[in-house]
């Protein structure tokens, strides 16, 4: 972490810089799959939306999103054909984001490349003196907070 300031190093701050930079670099890597316009901001819906559809107002919740900034932000995925909105079938008034064959094909490759950076994430935080597996910790702890 740089030192040029007087700011402290908080958790709260090494957490979000550390999910900054796997995001930054799974869009990278999709990018270089040949997934054009694959953006940080784009995370926020393929990490939230469920397999059969989620309802926008769902998805910005999820993403603690303004509902106005979710669907624009479905907007362009749609544009790019990675999603699209269906009518709910629990709810005919109702509308689902979906995502489309291309967007399953790319959450799959991301998932791919999810699985990786997390490893080397691994790999650095044993290098920097943590011994066990991160995640299991981190999800007992969220399951905790989440009560």
């Amino acid at each position: 972490m740089p030192t040029n300031d007087q700011r402290p190093f908080t958790i709260m701050m090494a957490f979000r810089r550390t999910a900054r930079l796997m995001v930054e670099e799974l869009s990278a890597r999709l990018i270089a799959d040949g997934y054009e316009g694959v953006q940080p901001s784009h995370h926020n819906v393929f990490e939230n939306i469920d397999p059969h559809g989620t309802r926008l107002t769902e998805l910005a919740a999820r993403a603690d999103m303004t509902h106005q900034s979710m669907s624009e932000l479905v907007a362009g995925l749609e544009t790019r054909g990675w999603v699209e909105r269906r009518p709910d079938p629990t709810d005919g008034r109702a509308r689902l984001v979906c995502l489309t064959p291309e967007g399953r094909d790319l959450t799959r490759r991301g998932l791919h490349h999810i699985n990786e950076i997390e490893a080397a994430w691994q790999r650095r935080w044993v290098e920097a003196g943590h011994e066990g597996q991160l995640r299991p910790i981190l999800e007992r702890a969220l399951k905790e907070a989440d009560g």
